[in-house]
């Protein structure tokens, strides 16, 4: 089902629609209460990495692979810039055609509006700021292409994280936001042409301009699973724009695998180098918490071994486990993996020790063994098949290992976290 070739139907019937403000509503007139805002696509911010400046008075288009089916759908987009804002010109969302750039699938293309307005500003400090509803027809694991024409050359450098396709149309270029044709689209960051694959940590026009979530009212999925990660579940190593990192893969087994109205989104809010200490000091209200539909977090942030004892990270899992089940949301955890970062852990038995709270304590609602999937003998590295070229990252073939070894079933259609009601 993947990138289904259809050319997306507008919906007959009229909804009554609320239009969205920076709080972004849950209920949505003229639906069911029971039908919800659920995120089915996100990113983090990563604009303290990049080296790439805003888009100055042209067009960019922003592939988001979403990961569930629904007729009306909403945008949320943040800048977190002290000073500069965000002028967007005109927005428009369509369907990306399956095995292309930025070309859409004739037809398909919608003009987005705020607040009933053509054009809008993000002001500075926003963590959410939300399109009007758009009537849609959109299905799981479609390419959602959002292209925002942004006015002005003093725009505010707000990217998300890298491995999620963007093109961008020369500067000066203007409004191209309701072109079909993906000719004049370059890669976001203005390279010539993307790397080799398994070119370490680097994919070159990978990085969403300012928008963080697609949401959508959907009857698939009772909501939303959040992947918290560092460079791994990043995608770093993986081939660009192929959608072979692990929560790709999964987000795919669950569309085959679970049936439709149990299953959950994937919302992968992974970003390079972070620690889990630094996740859940700033990241989980923005990243995790406020994502619409939240059930569960898978934690996978890796980085802290180098400086940390495996006691302390422990205490960080049971802070994050407490305040999960106070909001009923399940936390999964897979086992840490060899790298450069965790070499003297494992040496010392850090790492193992840390990796044995995760298999046998019972303290996660879920667990998966990402390190015995793709571990040499030894504990120090990689099997040679899955190592990503520089040690610390696996390639495609680890995501597909460790997408294999995840009990979907398990998390998903097991019984809810037990918490506050």
């Amino acid at each position: 089902m993947t990138g289904s070739i259809r050319t997306a139907s507008l919906l007959l019937a009229t909804l009554a629609l609320t239009a969205c403000n920076d709080s972004g509503s849950d209920s949505v007139i003229g639906n069911s209460a029971s039908q919800q805002w659920t995120s089915v696509w996100g990113v983090t911010r990563e604009s303290e990495f990049s080296f790439t400046i805003a888009p100055k008075e042209t067009t960019v288009r922003n592939i988001a692979r979403i990961t569930a089916s629904g007729n009306t759908v909403r945008l949320r987009f943040f800048n977190l810039d002290g000073a500069r804002s965000v002028q967007i010109g005109s927005a428009a969302l369509g369907i990306r055609q399956p095995g292309t750039d930025a070309t859409l699938i004739p037809g398909s293309n919608r003009v987005v509006t705020f607040s009933g307005n053509a054009t809008a500003t993000i002001p500075p400090n926003t963590a959410s700021f939300y399109s009007d509803p758009i009537n849609i027809e959109v299905a799981n694991q479609d390419d959602l292409a959002i292209s925002l024409y942004i006015v002005g050359e003093n725009n505010a450098d707000e990217y998300g994280a890298a491995w999620n396709e963007s093109y961008k149309w020369q500067n000066g270029s203007g409004d191209k936001t309701m072109e079909e044709s993906g000719d004049g689209f370059g890669l976001i960051d203005g390279m010539p042409a993307q790397l080799p694959a398994g070119t370490p940590l680097r994919c070159m026009g990978c990085r969403p301009y300012v928008l963080r979530d697609v949401e959508v009212i959907t009857q698939e999925a009772t909501g939303a699973m959040v992947f918290l990660g560092s460079s791994s579940f990043h995608g770093a190593n993986t081939s660009q724009d192929e959608f072979k990192r692990i929560s790709d893969i999964i987000s795919v087994r669950i569309l085959n695998e679970i049936p439709a109205g149990h299953r959950q989104t994937v919302v992968n809010r992974a970003i390079s180098a972070d620690t889990l200490a630094n996740a859940y000091a700033t990241r989980m209200e923005t990243d995790v918490w406020s994502t619409k539909g939240i059930q569960s977090v898978v934690v996978w942030v890796t980085n802290d071994l180098e400086e940390r004892s495996a006691d302390e990270i422990i205490e960080n899992y049971r802070s994050l486990i407490t305040d999960a089940h106070s909001r009923n949301v399940k936390v999964y955890c897979p086992t840490w993996l060899p790298s450069a970062q965790s070499l003297q852990a494992s040496l010392n038995g850090e790492r193992m020790k840390l990796n044995d709270w995760i298999l046998n304590s019972g303290e996660c609602d879920g667990i998966a063994d990402y390190n015995a999937a793709v571990e040499a003998p030894g504990g120090l590295t990689y099997l040679p098949q899955y190592n990503g070229g520089d040690f610390i990252h696996s390639n495609d073939a680890g995501h597909a290992a460790w997408a294999e070894v995840t009990p979907i079933s398990d998390w998903i259609l097991s019984q809810p976290a037990q918490g506050k009601p």
